[in-house]
């Protein structure tokens, strides 16, 4: 390929990438790989393709981005890479290049493929080469493989070290395995991740009791299917007898400064994380705090599908799906994500905080509510979405609902109870962008505006027409929402 060919290429598949293609043009400035002020001096070549193990992959400091180098081939024509996410199959980058890099966004916990190709230099008639194939992954390097059986036997016969305290140790289950959790685990005071290093094929865990997993500090599931519908209990419990060197870790804000005053609560520093998990027969509460005072930094929950079976067997009714009695998530996200209900009883509220759980009071300047791109169904239809009266009409609280579809939910007062039944001005950060709140074939929107609450002009007043919403399939028909991209991106024709 000549370096007018290259340069005709990056523009034609640069106009094909403002179309909406994935293929983009990395690099169209002329360099000493193709240009005229230097010469290889390799002629009527059969070229090879630089060495799998020649090719680096370098995150940059906060492991955002990753940038994927190789050694020059002389003579050659450019570079064709493809850069593919093996966990969902989508294809990330697939770039025409005349440099030796191109970077691209990087994902935790995920196996990636590269494929290089290098192309023909017809100028010097050098030929180009098949692509090499480079796998990779991102995970954080395992601490154990924990064998296919019950769980809570494996971590009787093997504790969680000391170094757990400091340090997230990550417990890779087997792909495709089968776990059991026939007693309740309490890591109390230990950083525990439990994940499938394929996100292809996720182990399962089967509740087989009333049981819980607990914890008093950071935690992950990522990949992890768990079927509770033998359970009563909640899927997630924080400790009943927290670590006493965690209480008042974070020291109270007043007037926007930190005091001297350490907070009243039990504070766990990072993230409670459910990510890329399938949750179902959930009788009770998702999330319980064990009504301990706990300030939990964040509550995570992240392309995953939550199929709630809410039985009337236990106290669901008076209270809620995440659940804090005794304290407070100072941030709670969920992105990506499906909530559903088709139990026999219905629980009170979506989300439920001690009253006297606020910002300031554990030691935040500000605390956040955020449902992003998600889809809710039939999910505290009588009662209320969201009770936490402590950060209710507080300056340190803040709120972002955007492109999320609720349907039969909160008795009709949705984005009310998620603003804690006070307008967005009452808050530092209060976004509203391109939601459905709609309730037995009405909105609780007009015109795009809920009055008072969602001022945006955005809100949809569109059916958004789920597939078979009985049998957990959410996929829209609905223009607006399609357009809009709304909801769980899963549910999205073109995820199909």
């Amino acid at each position: 390929m000549t370096t007018k060919q290259l340069s005709l290429h990056c523009k034609t598949w640069g106009m094909l990438c403002l179309a909406g293609g994935a293929l983009t043009m990395a690099s169209c400035a002329q360099d000493d790989l193709t240009g005229e002020k230097f010469d290889s001096g390799v002629y009527n070549t059969q070229l090879e393709a630089p060495s799998v193990d020649d090719i680096t992959i370098t995150p940059n400091s906060d492991g955002t981005v990753q940038t994927i180098a190789w050694p020059v081939v002389d003579g050659a024509g450019g570079y064709h890479a493809i850069l593919k996410n093996l966990d969902n199959d989508e294809i990330l980058k697939d770039t025409l290049i005349d440099g030796i890099s191109f970077t691209a966004k990087r994902m935790e916990d995920t196996n990636y493929q590269l494929s290089l190709a290098v192309l023909d230099n017809e100028e010097k008639h050098n030929k180009g080469t098949e692509a090499v194939e480079k796998a990779f992954n991102t995970f954080t390097t395992s601490f154990q493989t924990i064998p296919a059986g019950d769980l809570a036997t494996y971590f009787k016969e093997n504790p969680v070290p000391e170094d757990a305290i400091t340090e997230m140790l990550y417990y890779d289950l087997q792909p495709g395995g089968e776990y059991t959790l026939s007693e309740n685990i309490d890591f109390r005071n230990k950083r525990v991740a439990l994940r499938t290093p394929n996100g292809n094929n996720h182990a399962k865990i089967t509740y087989t009791g009333k049981v819980s997993i607990k914890t008093g500090t950071l935690f992950t599931l990522k990949y992890v299917d768990i079927d509770a519908s033998q359970s009563e209990n909640p899927v997630i419990a924080l400790s009943e007898t927290p670590d006493e060197n965690i209480k008042g870790l974070k020291n109270q804000i007043e007037n926007n400064k930190e005091t001297t005053k350490p907070s009243n609560y039990y504070n766990i520093l990072g993230a409670i994380t459910i990510n890329g998990c399938n949750i179902t027969g959930v009788n009770n509460n998702l999330v319980y705090d064990s009504n301990v005072k706990y300030c939990l930094e964040s509550l995570i929950i992240n392309n995953s599908t939550i199929h709630l079976t809410l039985s009337s067997n236990t106290n669901i009714s008076g209270n809620a799906v995440i659940y804090f009695k005794g304290g407070y998530a100072n941030t709670l996200q969920v992105a990506n994500s499906t909530f559903w209900n088709t139990g026999d009883a219905d629980a009170k509220y979506f989300v439920q905080y001690n009253n006297d759980g606020r910002a300031v009071r554990g030691g935040y300047t500000n605390s956040w509510v955020n449902f992003l791109n998600s889809t809710f169904y039939n999910i505290a239809k009588a009662g209320q979405w969201a009770n936490y009266g402590g950060f209710s009409g507080q300056k340190c609280s803040c709120f972002d609902v955007e492109k999320c579809i609720f349907v039969d939910c909160g008795n009709k007062q949705v984005i009310r109870r998620i603003l804690g039944g006070r307008g967005p001005a009452t808050y530092a950060t209060a976004i509203t962008n391109y939601n459905t709140y709609m309730f037995n074939g009405e909105f609780e929107s007009t015109g795009g505006i809920v009055e008072t609450y969602d001022l945006s002009g955005t809100a949809i007043e569109e059916d958004p027409s789920f597939k078979d919403a009985a049998n957990g399939d959410f996929t829209v028909s609905g223009a607006a929402q399609i357009a809009n991209k709304t909801g769980d991106p899963r549910w999205l024709p073109s995820a199909e």
